[in-house]
């Protein structure tokens, strides 16, 4: 009996333990310009094209491998999911101005949001988030972090130097992490920082994980000037 009541505390503790680590963590603000340059860093700039294997698996045990083609310039985000054959599963378009537009999408990758959630997670691993407030300082665990406020009560952490490379975490209006975005092994391209591999984990009731490898990334900036 005594066994049992302390396995039961313990996985109360550390419940509570990933509970709290969920939540927005205090920050100690600096303001220090040069921690604005190293958050922005993490961001491609310009006309990219980015190829990754994608192992995704959801918290109902379900999972595959696909590969994920990704493109960004300055006004316009194409995303599309393939077979490792190059059968295309999902194909969407996000133009500034003109909203999202679905051109294909095969189950289980028609469901409901699946879209926009998608379209979600690219915005968060590519693009600055929006904000309306920037503060700079360091967390507890004198990690230092960048910190983004949206209009809309939405937080985005980065972390630009974390082991060797960097990490975003993205906190709901009620500041409760809703999103995990860990880098691996950074190289340097051009002026940006481009993980060989990536883990997002999305903390929704659909749980799920995505496990990135890097296949190619191109700058296609200069390929596009007249």
């Amino acid at each position: 009996m005594k066994a049992l009541f302390l396995s039961i505390l313990l996985l109360s503790l550390t419940a509570c333990a990933t509970e709290r680590q969920r939540h927005l963590p205090e920050l100690t603000a600096i303001g220090d310009a040069r921690r604005a340059t190293a958050c922005e860093s993490i961001f491609p700039r310009g006309h990219w094209q980015f190829a990754h294997a994608i192992d995704f698996s959801m918290q109902d045990g379900s999972g595959g491998t696909v590969i994920g083609v990704t493109s960004l310039s300055e006004d316009e985000i194409a995303c599309a999911l393939m077979t490792i054959e190059g059968l295309t599963l999902f194909e969407a378009v996000s133009k500034k101005g003109e909203g999202l537009e679905v051109r294909r999408a095969v189950a289980p990758f028609n469901k409901p949001a699946f879209a926009e959630g998608l379209m979600a997670d690219v915005r968060a691993i590519f693009l600055p988030p929006a904000a309306i407030n920037i503060r700079h300082g360091w967390l507890d665990n004198n990690v230092p972090v960048c910190r983004y406020t949206g209009i809309d009560g939405r937080t985005t952490d980065i972390l630009p130097a974390t082991d060797d490379c960097w990490q975003i975490k993205t906190y709901t209006s009620e500041l409760v992490m809703d999103r995990s975005i860990v880098g691996y092994s950074c190289q340097k391209k051009e002026n940006s920082l481009i993980p060989e591999h990536l883990e997002l984990k999305g903390f929704t009731n659909s749980g799920y994980t995505l496990k990135m490898t890097l296949i190619h990334a191109e700058n296609l900036t200069r390929k596009t000037l007249p």
